[in-house]
């Protein structure tokens, strides 16, 4: 169970949530929704207990999971721990697991009584092992493991060496498999599809525990909630019903705030108007215009706050300086992580005003791609050319490029030589203008790709490289982007499994990973994004 009560919650000198008292108990499927920088993360991190309130208090019992939108992994107990093992530490088996290899490893290096010892020490730990259903619980593990995509060659992989997107369904597997009674999952859909999906919404649903749950994934929020609860200005407001009912109710609200706003202004125009009449006259009606006065005040201390809809992101990239025919090209690339070959003999060219996406299942290597040709990492083979005048612009759906430390218009100044007033009006129109000096590292998943975006803007590149560039960012926010890139005259290179938003773009064509086919876009490949 977890109880807030009276919760405020500060980040620097702004107030993101005030007097907020709620519960998430056994049961309980809630939904936390609010803009982008809102303070939903912030509040999931406080209520884990990373983070302490600047006042009210918050009550724990029983093992609480949280799942964080980042992909950034805590220091590995055993950095040399696979996919599998990752999973399983989440439960004593896991340890147990681990203590079993190292004695398995142990009796080959010893001779004599004390490898006798050893060998002795490995059969208990066996024993004990299967006595608590160690069999039994790694097939559950490799269960979950499948039904969120990690394939079992993954299994076997070292998280360390695993992709940004690999990471977070490893994490989503570990959180999933540990015995929780309350989980608070922040954006658990990323990077997950459609058959993925189904199946965490089929098992959220069953899940005896009590849920909290940000995700931008309305289908998500309509079939496995069965409540709300609503972060807007810095309030609290708890709604019964999925997410759909949410929105009819929040209106059907604010519409009967309006009326009652409404009523009270004409009942003190009215007491206003009588004041003016009254005062100056006799002596009974100025007593009469002084009592009308005291209510009026009492009335305007008891108005209605009418909550109006936020300041929306707006969003236009300068069109950049003209390229060359073609600005980008790929001869033969090959990339390897170990034993683990990604992709091999990889080519292509993509011409100027292009839209191009790179498409493939889990771990085909898109992201690994999409790094090569923006220069952060190199390729085994082959060979990445920049054409004439090509300037690249690369988002990472990771927000490599956002770095923790450094504040927010610093990373603004570190891309573009523009006068601090023109940085500071283009962070603005993403929403910014409040955080200009704030350490980046603290900023929602959503503000960081807001910051990001807003970074790309002003270095104003002809070769836009983008991955996952939708993750975290709220409806109102993503149609923003889906305006800008379709009114931008620059070439885009886009690794995305959102298919209405890689839909509504068009891309021109695709390249099919790790085979490297190219192949020209048509709606038929709409359902290879969904199981990106």
């Amino acid at each position: 169970m977890l109880i807030a009560r009276d919760l405020v919650i500060e980040a620097g000198i702004r107030t993101l949530i005030r007097d907020a008292s709620f519960s998430v108990q056994a049961g309980d499927k809630i939904g936390l929704v609010g803009r982008n920088g809102a303070g939903k993360t912030t509040l999931m991190r406080t209520l884990h207990g990373e983070l302490e309130p600047a006042g009210g208090v918050i009550l724990r019992s029983g093992r609480i999971g949280y799942f964080s939108q980042e992909a950034d992994l805590p220091d590995l107990e055993h950095p040399d721990a696979t996919a599998l093992e990752r999973i399983l530490m989440a439960r004593e088996i896991g340890a147990m697991q681990r203590r079993i290899e190292e004695a398995r490893q142990r009796i080959e290096e010893l001779d004599g009584e004390e490898r006798d010892r050893a060998i002795a020490r490995f059969s208990r730990l066996l024993d004990e092992f299967e006595a608590k259903g160690g069999l039994a619980a790694e097939a559950d593990a490799k269960r979950i493991a499948a039904s969120l995509g990690i394939g079992p060659d993954e299994l076997h992989q070292l998280v360390r060496t695993m992709s940004g997107g690999q990471r977070r369904r490893v994490e989503l597997a570990r959180i999933l498999f540990a015995e929780t009674d309350i989980l608070l999952l922040d954006e658990p859909t990323n990077h997950l599809d459609l058959d993925a999906k189904a199946w965490l919404i089929d098992w959220l649903t069953s899940y005896k525990g009590g849920v909290l749950v940000i995700s931008h994934d309305l289908p998500l929020l309509d079939e496995a909630i069965t409540s709300v609860l609503a972060l807007e200005n810095g309030k609290i407001e708890s709604y019964r019903g999925n997410y759909s009912h949410y929105l009819e109710e929040r209106e059907r609200r604010r519409e009967q705030l309006e009326r009652t706003r409404r009523h009270q202004e004409e009942v003190i125009g009215r007491l206003e108007e009588n004041i003016r009449r009254f005062k100056g006259r006799t002596a009974r009606m100025a007593r009469v215009a002084s009592a009308m006065e005291t209510r009026v005040e009492r009335l305007k201390r008891e108005l209605v706050d009418v909550q109006r809809s936020g300041p929306s992101v707006r969003l236009h990239f300068p069109q950049p300086e003209p390229s060359g025919r073609v600005p980008l090209a790929a001869t033969g690339l090959a990339k390897a992580y170990g034993d683990n070959v990604v992709f091999v003999d990889v080519e292509f060219a993509v011409e100027r005003g292009e839209r191009m996406l790179i498409l493939g299942l889990n771990g085909a290597g898109k992201t690994t791609l999409l790094r090569i040709l923006a220069g952060v990492e190199t390729p085994d083979l082959g060979e990445v050319s920049i054409g004439p005048k090509a300037s690249l612009g690369y988002y990472a759906q990771e927000h490599e490029q956002i770095r923790t430390g450094v504040s927010v218009i610093d990373h603004m100044r570190s891309v573009a030589r523009l006068p601090d007033q023109t940085l500071r009006s283009v962070l603005g129109l993403f929403l910014l203008a409040d955080k200009v000096d704030q350490d980046a590292g603290t900023l929602s998943g959503g503000e960081k790709t807001k910051l990001a975006l807003a970074m790309l803007f002003v270095a104003r590149p002809n070769v836009l490289l983008l991955d996952e560039p939708t993750n975290n960012l709220d409806p109102q926010a993503r149609e923003a982007l889906l305006d800008a890139l379709t009114l931008y005259e620059g070439t885009v290179v886009l690794v995305s499994h959102d298919t209405d938003f890689v839909a509504q773009l068009g891309p021109d064509r695709a390249i099919l990973m790790p085979e490297g086919e190219m192949r020209f876009f048509d709606e038929d490949l709409l359902d290879l994004v969904a199981l990106a």
